[in-house]
């Protein structure tokens, strides 16, 4: 196909961009609180995700260059490498999230008189350009017009953007007047058709009085930050290249992506465009296909599209050269339709992606067939071990024998070893599924063993010699773990499960029919051993025994909390102590509203809990400081887990560092080098907080942030780099100005704090901040807590913060709770 310019006469562009994103920031803390809020629940509420992005004019220019000739008029199709994409109506509604509708009739005369215009632009005279509409803003005090203004100045300087004196449609400021009116209106088809006109500015013959050296002037109109997104998503490699995609998928779809490159080439960009996408045989989306929550959005099933002409050329999905459209290019979803389960005749070329849905879904089926299967079978497991607790025995040769193997199926079966009847197992017992052969160990109160330990001599299994044990009361019994079964992201984990050793104790032979049942129960007392030496033991009864890292299950015992020793590995995804559950869920159920017990920082009674469990509720600082508390107590026990070089600080340190820095500054002493208060340098001679650490033998500072009910974060003070790190699971919460306020404190105090008790060299001067872009992200707005609390304890253990996922924070929530109340977090 042709380009508009052929390659040879392509120039260099002079751009201008009218679009300002800063605008965005600036309506936003301009207004109270309320007027906030009805801000971000507005048509426009979305752009805040963008607010802080640059907009790359190379990027947007490399595209305008390459756009080809077709016979439409309301598309706009360019040429990268040897393929096509369409930037049309339909990609510009899946990038903004703007509705696309119906236009109406616009009468300016109905502008006239409107409040705003009566109130604020009667001596205009009908004329009201950009630029004043802006200073009114800033000058107005009436919140609820200026909340009106704020919504003008959204399509003035964002989405239909143009040189600040130039005139504004007057009959904005009628249907302003009506909110819902306002809201519904289709702003995003007047963006994109206004837009659009960017790539019919270097269309002109003009372009060819300009030699390939000189600088082309012209203007970006409209909201181009759209084009820049198209380009990140109809080339993904664009946007690996030269962007930050971040996590998850977003809607819409501008707020899935990081630019901040304030200077990028344009030589570079095109030879990306030109050389880099055929060498490298980079895939180029010929439309963006929705996916199915885009499909069901109001924007998208809301969208009129615009008519056009047939091409040819692009309606067969062919290229210049006439070669069919590869299989990586995915066909348009029709407007108006989500996408269908099936693809008819005429979509063969969407089958890959419909047979990778199903491997999916197939995939997730497994693991939820197969965790159902693991539940299952633990809990009979756990029946079974309550029967060897409570001390019953079965007599030798009983009806509860399994085959040689001590497995069926997939699960594995115990058995009591009698040498003399290993042979004669019934025939109707063999085979027999694992649940009637479960059932017929609960009705006989099985005692099950797999190996018998010999007393006397080297008397083998399945021999009738001396050695054997008579009464498998006695026996020493090692349970092996199950089969392993590796399955991603499966809550169970069982390929990491590690060796239980079950022991049971030596009692002089006798029979359980004759042992009273004290006796009998005290005879089968459980010792519970997570390692040995390395040496076996030697003497009468004893067998060297595997050395296990961690008693993974509580299985062993259920009558007691698991114990751990020497974990060498550390799993922040490991299931919680049933027995810890249990405590807690019986205490919730027997207190009343007054109760309340003791914990390491605070009383807590039955609401401390319950806000824990609910995903709903927002977590307070007593939650956090508790949870940080142990996360301290468990760094101490297992230091081989947890980097040692670094001080876990409470919610109380900030609020302290803000007080110091205020009374720093009321009284005019920046720069004296007087004493800090007491209960600051505890935190800095690591007596506060409880189990704290001198910031002598640390690098690292980790602390909570509350912006006022409002938000949590996490703060990183790195003492070496002299840098701040924030790690927030909602950046649109905290904006970079404010930010910048709350950190302040932080950046003056800590450096002195240094210099005054711990070098006397360290520099005074201030440190520098950070918001890493790349976290996961909150999926509501009460996990921020929790959040918080993870990338504090993920640091700690270096581990990846992105495995902090939205998926985990119910099962960690009800974990902390439990944990809380037992007073210890497993390692």
């Amino acid at each position: 196909m042709e380009y508009f310019i052929d390659v040879e006469e392509r120039v260099r562009g002079k751009i201008s961009n009218r679009c300002k994103l800063e605008i965005i920031n600036e309506v936003y803390y301009g207004l109270d609180s309320k007027h906030q809020q009805k801000f971000t629940d507005s048509c426009f509420g979305h752009l805040l995700s963008v607010a802080e992005m640059k907009i790359s004019l190379q990027i947007i220019h490399q595209c305008i260059v390459r756009a080809v000739r077709t016979l439409k008029e309301n598309e706009v199709w360019c040429k990268f490498g040897n393929k096509i994409a369409r930037f049309g109506l339909e990609e510009f509604v899946l990038i903004t999230g703007l509705k696309a509708g119906e236009l109406e009739s616009e009468d300016e005369n109905l502008g006239l008189q409107s409040d705003l215009i009566q109130k604020y632009f009667k001596k205009s005279k009908g004329k009201v350009v950009r630029k004043q509409l802006l200073i009114a803003f800033r000058r107005c005090g009436n919140q609820a017009d200026k909340f009106k203004m704020g919504l003008l100045l959204m399509l003035a300087y964002v989405l239909l953007s143009a040189e600040e004196n130039t005139s504004l449609n007057l009959w904005w400021f009628h249907v302003v007047d009506n909110f819902d009116r306002f809201n519904s209106y289709a702003w995003g088809k007047r963006s994109y058709e206004y837009t659009r006109g960017i790539f019919n500015q270097i269309k002109g013959e003009t372009v060819k009085k300009y030699e390939r050296n000189e600088r082309y002037p012209y203007n970006f109109h409209g909201f181009p930050l759209a084009i820049m997104i198209w380009a990140f998503e109809a080339i993904p490699g664009l946007g690996k290249q030269f962007a930050h995609r971040l996590e998850g998928d977003r809607i819409p779809r501008m707020s899935g992506w990081d630019f901040q490159q304030t200077k990028l080439d344009g030589e570079t960009v095109s030879k990306f465009l030109d050389t880099d996408i055929q060498i490298m045989q980079l895939m180029v989306k010929r439309t963006l296909v929705p996916s199915q929550e885009e499909a069901e959005e109001e924007f998208y099933q809301g969208m009129t599209p615009l008519d056009d002409v047939e091409d040819s050329r692009v309606d067969k999905s062919l290229d210049e050269d006439g070669i069919e459209e590869s299989e990586e290019d995915e066909p348009s979803v029709p407007m108006h339709q989500p996408p269908r389960d099936r693809p008819s005749s005429s979509q063969d070329n969407n089958i890959v992606e419909v047979v990778r849905q199903e491997m999916r879904e197939l995939e997730s089926r497994l693991v939820r067939v197969i965790n159902g299967r693991c539940d299952h079978i633990e809990a009979k497991l756990d029946r079974l071990l309550k029967l060897v607790g409570s001390g019953a025995s079965q007599p030798q040769g009983g009806e509860f024998q399994s085959d040689k193997s001590g497995f069926h199926s997939e699960t594995r079966r115990f058995h009591t070893y009698s040498p003399q009847h290993e042979d004669n197992i019934p025939e109707e017992n063999k085979g027999r599924e694992e649940d009637c052969v479960f059932e017929a160990a609960v009705e006989k109160s099985v005692n099950v063993e797999e190996q018998v330990t010999p007393i006397q001599g080297e008397g083998r299994r399945g021999s009738t010699g001396q050695g054997m044990l008579s009464n498998p009361s006695t026996a020493i019994v090692v349970y092996r773990e199950m089969p392993r079964i590796l399955i991603p992201d499966s809550k169970h984990r069982l390929g990491e499960q590690e060796p239980v050793d079950v022991v049971m104790s030596n009692q002089p032979e006798q029979s359980a029919e004759s042992c009273p049942k004290d006796q009998v129960g005290e005879s089968s007392t459980i010792l519970l051993e997570d390692e040995t030496d390395e040496e076996s033991p030697k003497g009468r009864g004893q067998r060297k025994r595997r050395k296990g890292k961690a008693l993974r299950t509580p299985w062993t015992n259920p009558l007691k909390r698991r114990k751990f020793k020497n974990v060498t590995v550390y799993d922040p995804f490991r299931e919680v102590d049933p027995v810890k559950v249990s405590d807690l869920k019986e205490w919730m159920e027997k207190a009343s509203p007054r109760d309340a017990v003791a914990l390491a920082i605070c009383d807590a009674g039955r609401t401390f809990f319950e806000d824990l469990h609910d995903q709903s509720r927002w977590l307070t600082g007593d939650h956090v400081d508790s949870a940080l508390f142990h996360i301290r107590e468990r760094a101490v026990k297992y230091a081989n887990l947890f980097r040692q070089d670094c001080a876990v600080l409470d919610s109380n340190f900030w609020q302290i560092v803000e007080n110091a820095f205020e009374d720093r500054l009321n009284t005019g002493r920046k720069n004296s080098d007087d004493a800090f208060k007491k209960m600051l340098v505890d935190y800095v001679e690591g007596a506060a907080p409880v189990l704290g650490k001198p910031w002598k033998t640390c690098r690292y500072l980790y602390l909570p942030y509350c912006v006022p009910n409002s938000h949590w974060f996490a703060v990183e003070i790195d003492l070496q780099e002299r840098q701040i790190h924030i790690f927030d699971s909602l950046t649109s919460m905290v904006r970079e100005a404010k930010l910048g306020n709350y950190m302040k404190p932080l950046k003056v105090v800590v450096p002195r704090l240094m210099k005054k008790y711990v070098n006397d060299n360290y520099s005074t001067s201030m440190f520098t901040h950070h918001r890493s872009k790349k976290l996961p992200v909150q999926d509501n707005g009460s996990d921020c807590g929790l959040f918080t609390v993870k990338f504090i304890e993920f640091s700690l253990a270096s581990l990846d913060l992105n495995l902090v996922q939205p998926k985990h924070m119910l099962m960690w929530r009800q974990k902390m709770a439990a944990e809380i109340f037992a007073g210890e977090f497993d390692p």
